[in-house]
């Protein structure tokens, strides 16, 4: 008899490619006007809210779960598409104030996107209960485990900020499903 049992760091893997897959799929097809449109009141632009997340994981995944530095100090330094970093805490300010290059923003993307998904393949379910600091940004001690999940829910909540403010131009928010064929009876 065989188990369909995955190991948590496996669902992990899984749950980043779909989270990564679905926030690129969002962001396709915008132009710079788009990404870079503010409405009124406090959110971040569209490029404000991506450089968020790509950071936010390279900083929650490289620097607490993994103990090493980021890929914006280290592989990427000065390619990130911009000058300073986000701040952790009141970076949608940054977001107001700061020019954004997309494409080197994007190519930094998918090397976090990679060095993810390059970590948790190390990682054994047992490393996922280590303790982690997280009292810089008020959190205390953590688990591993706290870490890479608030990384995944940081990514999917501010992917569907982003769907939101593509509605809020007229655009669709999220990418749409293509219909499927449906399949010729037996």
């Amino acid at each position: 008899m065989s188990s369909n049992h995955q190991s948590a760091v496996s669902n992990l893997r899984l749950l980043f490619g779909i989270s990564h897959h679905y926030l690129e799929g969002t962001l396709m097809g915008l132009v710079d006007e788009q990404m870079n449109w503010f409405p009124n009141g406090r959110p971040a632009s569209i490029i404000g809210q991506y450089a968020h997340i790509v950071t936010g994981e390279d900083w929650l995944i490289n620097v607490k779960a993994k103990g090493a530095a980021p890929l914006m100090a280290t592989s990427h330094a000065g390619r990130t598409g911009f000058v300073e970093p986000p701040p952790i805490i009141g970076w949608d300010g940054w977001a107001r104030e700061t020019s954004v290059d997309l494409p080197a923003l994007r190519e930094y993307a998918q090397a976090v996107y990679q060095a993810t998904d390059a970590y948790l393949a190390s990682l054994s379910d047992e490393e996922l209960s280590h303790p982690v600091d997280m009292s810089e940004v008020g959190l205390g001690e953590q688990t591993v485990a706290s870490v890479i999940g608030l990384a995944l829910l940081n990514g999917a909540l501010h992917c569907g900020e982003i769907a939101c403010l593509k509605g809020l131009q007229g655009l669709v928010g999220y990418p749409e499903a293509k219909p499927q064929a449906e399949a010729a009876p037996a």
